[in-house]
């Protein structure tokens, strides 16, 4: 059964990113910043097994994303922070 032309551009429009901060430069961080911006919230494990990512690649890039607070850690998850 189709999806009605109103509903399918209610959830694009759920699903639409807003532009990178020019703060990000590395290919990444912004990888990163786009699965956490989509998804909103994301654990190291989850970023990992998604994006294919070291771990140890990971944790830097999420504290560059913390400290420019467009991301926040809590409770061991990374939450997405509109700007």
């Amino acid at each position: 059964m189709p999806v009605p032309p109103h509903e399918t551009a209610a959830v694009e429009a759920e699903r639409s990113v807003d532009p990178l901060p020019e703060t990000l430069s590395s290919s990444q961080t912004k990888l990163v910043y786009l699965y956490l911006q989509l998804q909103r919230v994301g654990t190291v494990e989850e970023l990992r097994d998604t994006l294919g990512m070291k771990v140890i690649t990971l944790y830097p890039v999420l504290e560059h994303l913390v400290d420019l607070e467009l991301v926040r850690h809590e409770d061991g998850r990374y939450v997405y922070q509109p700007t």
